[in-house]
């Protein structure tokens, strides 16, 4: 009983993970039509790069340079808190500082516009 009730859960985890990884390449086409296509870029790039634009709009209005500079590294350029402060010539604490004031100078920023 024991080995039906395993291979049973292996089932339903495989039909699982199946339809999860099916999900997904559905959300990834959609979200990224013109890689499969060499066509003129869709609606969803045309989202993305507005999107990419209205990122770069916030990034810029950041009165600090250094918290400027720290935002874009670990988030545009998907770098580590570690390697954000060896780029920039600060500390670690330093490059989560700066994290820090400039996501809440954002959220401020976000939250007295709406």
């Amino acid at each position: 009983m024991e080995d039906g009730t395993m291979e049973h859960y292996r089932r339903e985890l495989r039909r699982t993970a199946w339809r999860a990884a099916y999900r997904q390449r559905i959300l990834y086409s959609r979200e990224l039509p013109w890689l499969e296509k060499d066509e003129e870029p869709g609606p969803g790039q045309r989202r993305a790069d507005e999107a990419d634009r209205s990122v770069r709009e916030f990034v810029d209005s950041i009165p600090f340079d250094k918290g400027k500079a720290v935002i874009e590294a670990l988030f545009i350029e998907d770098k580590t808190e570690a390697e954000a402060a060896a780029l920039l010539g600060i500390s670690q604490q330093g490059v989560s500082k700066w994290k820090r004031k400039s996501l809440l100078y954002l959220r401020r920023m976000l939250s007295s516009s709406l």
